[in-house]
């Protein structure tokens, strides 16, 4: 059974009051919270998430502004990862991204987008 446009809308709607924070963690993209960066200077740190209304169409589509994270070296960048708050707090969802290893201090850029189908 296929959900219907006003469904889809309605969970990405949802999901966009709960993902408030974007981090990158440098383990795999699962089920559960990947490992965070730590470290750096300036210090690696959640980034806040401002999020579109998400579409009427199917699917559903929202995406946030781009959030410029700072990466410490010796860190390799692999997957994106949300939470409801700036620090601890709980597990959203994980995506895998572009992996990049930081051999000196730098930044990834993450521009999440948030499909409902």
């Amino acid at each position: 059974m296929g959900n219907s446009a006003f469904m889809l809308q309605a969970m990405a709607a949802k999901f966009i009051t709960l993902a408030l924070y974007g981090a990158l963690g440098t383990t795999a993209a699962g089920a559960t919270a990947s490992t965070e960066l730590t470290g750096g200077s300036p210090a690696y740190a959640r980034k806040p998430l401002t999020w579109s209304t998400p579409t009427t169409a199917i699917p559903s589509v929202s995406s946030a502004t781009a959030a410029v994270f700072d990466v410490g070296s010796g860190n390799t960048v692999q997957t994106f990862m949300t939470f409801d708050a700036s620090t601890a707090g709980n597990f959203i969802n994980s995506a895998a991204i572009t992996s990049q290893a930081f051999a000196s201090q730098g930044t990834y850029s993450v521009t999440p987008t948030n499909n409902q189908s």
